[in-house]
């Protein structure tokens, strides 16, 4: 629970702002402070590598030992020192080379600080510790300052570096408060670190990981190169609402990582069995209703978040809502299921595969079809890892990907599509019918619970 209020929080507060900042900002500044962002959360992830994975597994395995505790810290946090330090003087130097990024102005800097801040924010320690009451009281203080600041400090199309300095404040803010709690947990030396240990996994899983952020964020600044930074407004504005929806999708799947971690190292599998099983289901149950809503009332919600001018976002949005089974059912099988299993290999190939196809649609459709073609392009990527992941996991756990049991969800997903089509032609007060097709659903997903799904 506290990790799905942590999850609604971080993707829910840009939501809260986005219908003021869209129409202070317009769709070029909305733009160009996402393309930045991106960059930075890119040099992030390099940064971080594999660590997020690495850093809650080893934290569980050792959480209960304050010495070994102590050390597997040291030794991570020596590790991701290292590597930010060095994507921090790459990114400077391709920056002072680079007259076009140097056009970003103020914002690269800003940016900067961004990276240099995740460095501290050690949020996969607090997860490895399932600190989830911490990391959620935190984050929510945080996030209510940064809405108050947004409206009161941004109001011209000017205040686009204003906007994107509070954006960042969350992740500083964030980093000073996890620093200094950590003292409650760990005692750590920093010239007794020996990250040889950790390097194999770093590296491993950190290569997935920039494989996957290829499509999933390299694919705005792309857009934005090839075509204009209106176009990566209409895709950026249409990938909102679906971040916010796979984020918690995936809440469970983060939670479930370190306790899977714990119960592969106890050979417990058939209680792995149980909670993927369950996962599924629970995906399943969710995906549908929240796929259907957004399928059928996308002008309505990119007219009530973004205002006039974004209209472009409205088919981008519908096709993006299309991977979220693929993406859910990804996070369950990669983040947990082959990770505790240290299936690293498989992992890379399944992002080498990936980006293959991503690399190859990317010129065949985006030049042509612009954000309509980059949603495309990350849904058949997405597939190609889904693929390839679902088929290792057979092999190893004797898991199948429960194809029946999609078909049949969908199949009990159909009167969520009669509801929103009579909804529709009821009344054309978008805020009005949003509402009332919110409130049937809940119903109709009250009796699959109780009777259909029994959860």
């Amino acid at each position: 629970m506290y990790s799905g209020v942590l999850t609604m929080s971080t993707y829910l507060v840009p939501l809260i702002v986005f219908p003021y900042i869209s129409r202070v900002l317009g769709v070029e500044g909305i733009g160009t402070i996402d393309t930045v962002d991106y960059m930075i959360d890119y040099c992030i992830l390099f940064s971080m590598m594999g660590l997020t994975s690495v850093g809650v597994r080893e934290i569980a395995k050792n959480k209960e030992n304050p010495e070994k505790l102590s050390q597997t810290f040291t030794d991570l946090f020596a590790l991701n020192l290292c590597s930010t330090l060095f994507i921090a003087i790459v990114f400077g130097i391709v920056v002072c080379l680079s007259p076009q990024l140097q056009n970003y102005g103020i914002l690269i800097p800003i940016g900067i600080v961004k990276l240099i801040a995740n460095l501290f924010w050690i949020e996969w320690f607090y997860t490895g510790l399932e600190d989830f009451r911490y990391i959620t009281i935190r984050s929510l203080v945080l996030r209510a300052f940064f809405i108050m600041g947004v409206f009161l400090f941004v109001q011209t199309q000017t205040d686009v570096a204003t906007y994107y300095t509070l954006f960042v404040g969350i992740t500083v803010g964030n980093a000073i408060c996890n620093w200094f709690h950590k003292r409650s947990f760990i005692h750590w030396d920093l010239r007794k670190a020996d990250i040889r240990h950790f390097l194999v996994p770093f590296f491993m899983l950190g290569i997935f990981a920039m494989l996957s952020a290829v499509y999933a964020k390299l694919s705005l600044p792309v857009l934005s190169l090839i075509t204009s930074d209106a176009e990566a407004g209409n895709y950026a504005t249409a990938t909102r609402v679906y971040q916010v929806i796979i984020a918690l999708v995936g809440t469970l799947t983060g939670v479930m990582i370190p306790r899977m971690s714990i119960l592969v190292e106890q050979g417990a599998f058939d209680k792995v069995r149980q909670y993927t099983a369950m996962s599924f289901t629970l995906l399943f149950f969710f995906a549908f209703p929240l796929i259907w809503f957004v399928e059928l009332f996308a002008p309505d919600i990119i007219h009530l978040f973004a205002g006039s001018g974004f209209e472009g976002a409205i088919l981008p949005m519908r096709l993006v809502m299309l991977q979220l089974i693929v993406i859910g059912s990804e996070k369950i099988v990669v983040l947990q299921l082959l990770i505790p299993l240290r299936k690293d290999r498989t992992i890379v190939k399944a992002g080498i595969a990936g980006v293959i196809v991503w690399g190859i649609l990317t010129v065949l459709l985006v030049p042509r079809l612009q954000s309509v073609g980059t949603c495309l392009v990350w849904l058949a990527a997405e597939t190609i890892v889904l693929v390839i992941a679902a088929i290792e996991i057979r092999r190893s756990l004797d898991i199948r990907f429960p194809i029946g049991q999609l078909c049949l969800s969908a199949l009990y997903s159909l009167p969520y599509l009669m509801i929103g089509y009579l909804v529709l032609t009821m009344t054309d007060q978008a805020i009005l019918r949003l509402a009332v097709c919110g409130v049937l659903f809940a119903i109709y997903a009250l009796f699959l619970k109780t009777k259909v799904y029994r959860i």
